[in-house]
């Protein structure tokens, strides 16, 4: 994409397109890789050889009547890709080919969902996604016009907090902002660095609830503070009711409280006073509702009624308490030795809340959670920065902050850039794994560690020193630990409501610590090509490897071990347009199962990706005086001969990919790039005859009908020669075995053959197969068998001489 050609309005809309498609693609399974320009699909090879890369996304909307072609420019391992634009759609009735814009597509996405998923609103969504266009467009602006840099090697810490332009890099609206106009975005956004005063009421003490875990009320401290500050008319006022307590707020959730029918019924009745503005300025966080100062030693978490991405932005009373129970525990035998284990995080808390009632009933919009702010006087310039930001791509072609980073070390070390990003990651890694899985097992304290709720401190070099996390409503307990946390503080989730279940831990944690945090790195070190991403996620894997035995929560076994992981689905939840603040949810968001990215530790290149087309393995027999060889697929010298082959009358039944070559070259052009299976062509006597397909069941469809492991692999196996005596089936399927079996990475060999395929099963079994069971797959009815190395060897021995003198 060049970006510099493209205005700020049409960048702003690729930024949200790009979020859009891998929204998308995270949370529906109708779509491929497509490689290369087909032969025999005349209306899309025409347009696709237009693009700029040989590599597209496909998505199937067959059921609408379309298909969609996506240009790829870089395919994550994370899940998290780049496209170019524009993007193609084709009418599958008239193969009329045409551009579709971001509108088109989520008008698209919506009526495909309606068809999959209850209540979808198109329209809402439509409003929320101009509504992000048009404020990145503002921010893009705003970011020209004042020369704002948002990639220095150094930031402050309100520095790194406004400079996360782009916003959430998988929420397909990621800057909307509904309830904020043109005058509030620019005057209450972190990415214009707004400033403004706060707004304060003085509010009977019979209607306010203060708690604060470090002694002195907020509320006191500011009294003494504003009391001075005001006009005559209103210390006239407060002088009235002198035991009245003073409540900031955010300016804007003022004026909305303001025209709440309790809050009015509230000053009629002379129980809440409006005093207006006054104060020092402060700034917003990335948060937005978080505010900043430096000379405050607090920071206030306002309640806002104003939609951000999926939901409004209120503290629930119940995670006030969250804030309040964290910061005592942490004063406690219990929290001293927690952070003596592992000093490598540090808990930013919210000691303290403020919260209003009328009618004894909790009014939302007033809920304050007011955290400690280390990060004023000499703290102010500390080289600490929101783990979102610095996952940031650049900006109008320009590097990106972690780019700068990693390239700057690399200059300095004189080391190369790839060594400096995989030692930068390591160290990364060091103070986050092991720490924060230990903390769980030991303390019991799980924290939602997404990207906007870590920071990290950079040391002089530029490495990872340490871990801030924040956020009072993400401090959870496990239930394995309630008896110590509430030894150590007597009734500590009675409001909080603080203790989650051992079973739904691990998924929920896995997409925060994990998914979001953990491989959201990955994929800013790959995207920046500072490092290959298959290599990083090695090191994801042996990290949490290392920790299997020391974790008795089953968090690990979950990670490394699970064919898929609970996602957060993002799309789906604004699709439905549900508010993710709305207390009266039971589940208020859409979670849904992904592939676990850690899986690929165990990929096997050369048997699904393999790069090359030459013989790869081949083996005499004696006996029948046969070579028998075996090559990849290579789509342009052999599509022809595979079509004819899945034509011939005995493939029909049991294949089922007789047709058109169009429909045929369309299945391997998208099977080619997958992580599912390939295709290979098997000689004998360097006479084509056999294909087999090595699949890998942790991507292909038969891993979700038994306990796949991330080691197993299968085969699909078919002969094309008819006549007995050249067949040589038996041999051609050793030959397969073979190779399979010479990759250390393969741990055993299954099957799904149909029940009816009764010649397979013969073979099978005299290979060393043994029969699991039978499934029910949405196709076939299949016997599932297994076949391990010592399985096959036993039933064919002369296959492990030949391993030995491989």
């Amino acid at each position: 994409m060049n970006t510099l050609k493209l205005t700020n309005q049409q960048y702003a809309e690729n930024i949200n397109y790009t979020a859009l498609i891998n929204c998308y693609m995270r949370e529906f399974t109708n779509w491929s890789r497509y490689l290369g320009i087909p032969k025999y699909d005349i209306a899309i090879a025409q347009n696709i050889r237009k693009t700029p890369t040989n590599l597209h996304i496909r998505i199937d909307f067959s059921s609408i009547g379309c298909d969609v072609y996506i240009p790829v420019t870089y395919f994550s391992e994370t899940g998290r890709h780049l496209f170019d634009f524009p993007i193609l759609r084709r009418v599958l009735e008239t193969d009329e080919v045409s551009e579709v814009d971001i509108y088109g597509f989520m008008t698209l996405i919506a009526e495909y969902s309606k068809g999959i998923h209850a209540d979808i609103d198109a329209s809402t969504v439509l409003k929320r996604l101009n509504n992000s266009i048009e404020n990145l467009s503002t921010y893009l602006d705003h970011l020209v016009e004042n020369n704002k840099s948002v990639n220095n090697l150094e930031m402050s810490f309100i520095e790194a907090e406004q400079s996360l332009v782009l916003g959430h890099i998988l929420h397909p609206v990621p800057k909307s902002k509904q309830g904020f106009n043109q005058e509030d975005l620019l005057k209450y956004s972190p990415e214009t660095s707004g400033q403004f005063q706060l707004f304060y009421f003085l509010i009977n003490p019979e209607n306010v609830i203060e708690k604060n875990a470090d002694g002195k009320f907020v509320t006191k401290e500011l009294g003494e503070k504003i009391y001075p500050l005001l006009n005559s008319e209103h210390k006239k006022l407060w002088d009235e009711f002198p035991n009245y307590q003073i409540v900031p707020m955010h300016p804007w959730e003022a004026e909305y409280l303001l025209t709440q029918e309790d809050v009015q019924i509230m000053q009629e009745q002379g129980i809440l006073f409006a005093l207006g503005h006054y104060g020092e300025n402060f700034t917003p966080t990335s948060s937005v509702r978080t505010v900043y100062s430096e000379n405050s030693k607090w920071m206030y978490k306002f309640s806002l009624h104003v939609k951000i991405t999926n939901s409004e932005r209120i503290n629930l009373y119940p995670e006030l308490h969250r804030g309040h129970d964290i910061s005592k525990l942490l004063k406690t035998d219990w929290g001293k030795s927690l952070q003596k284990d592992y000093p490598e995080i540090d808990f930013m808390v919210d000691p303290t809340f403020i919260a209003v009632k009328f009618n004894d009933k909790i009014i939302n919009g007033f809920n304050i959670s007011i955290r400690r702010n280390p990060f004023q006087g000499e703290n102010k310039t500390k080289n600490v920065t929101l783990l979102a930001a610095l996952c940031q791509d650049g900006i109008f072609g320009q590097p990106s902050r972690l780019q700068n980073i990693i390239v700057n070390t690399a200059r300095n070390l004189d080391l190369s850039v790839e060594q400096v990003a995989l030692d930068w990651f390591k160290q990364y890694l060091h103070i986050c794994v092991r720490p924060i899985v230990g903390i769980l097992n030991k303390y019991g304290l799980a924290c939602e560690f997404h990207q906007q709720n870590v920071m990290i401190e950079l040391d002089g070099k530029g490495f990872p020193a340490k871990i801030y996390f924040r956020d009072n409503q993400g401090f959870f307990f496990r239930e394995g630990r309630k008896e110590l946390v509430s030894n150590a503080l007597p009734g500590i989730a009675d409001e909080s409501q603080s203790i989650i279940d051992e079973e739904s831990l691990a998924p929920k944690y896995t997409y925060y610590l994990v998914t979001n945090n953990i491989l959201g790195v990955v994929n800013a070190l790959g995207c920046n090509q500072l490092a290959d991403e298959r290599k990083l996620i090695n090191l994801v894997y042996k990290s949490f490897k290392e920790l299997e035995n020391e974790d008795e929560t089953g968090l690990v076994d979950y990670i490394i071990n699970k064919r898929s992981w609970y996602t957060k689905g993002n799309l789906i939840t604004s699709l439905q347009n549900i508010n993710e603040a709305d207390e009266n949810l039971e589940y208020p968001a859409v979670f849904l199962d992904t592939p676990n990215p850690l899986n690929k530790y165990f990929f096997s290149d050369k048997l699904i990706k393999p790069k090359t087309n030459e013989i790869v393995y081949s083996r005499y027999f004696e006996e029948e005086n046969v070579n028998i060889s075996i090559r990849p697929f290579d789509i342009e010298k052999d599509f022809e001969m595979i079509h004819e082959w899945f034509n011939r009358e005995h493939a029909k039944p049991f294949w089922k990919m007789d047709g058109p070559k169009r429909d045929l070259e369309l299945w391997f052009r998208t099977i080619l790039p997958s992580d599912e299976q390939h295709s290979f062509i098997g000689y004998v006597n360097d006479v084509p005859q056999f294909s087999f397909e090595p699949y890998w069941p942790m991507r292909d469809v038969v891993g979700a009908y038994y306990d796949a492991l991330p080691t197993d692999y299968g085969t699909h196996f078919f002969v094309a020669e008819t006549q007995k005596d050249k067949k040589f089936s038996f041999q051609s399927f050793q030959v397969a075995l073979d190779y399979i079996f010479s990759l250390p990475e393969v741990g055993k060999c299954i099957g799904e053959a149909s029940v009816d395929a009764v010649p397979t099963d013969r073979i099978i079994t005299k290979l060393g197969y043994t029969r699991e069971g039978v499934i029910e797959m949405p196709h076939k009815t299949a016997y599932l068998t297994f076949c391990t190395r010592e399985g096959y060897w036993e039933k064919c021995p002369e296959s492990r001489l030949e391993a030995k003198n491989a």
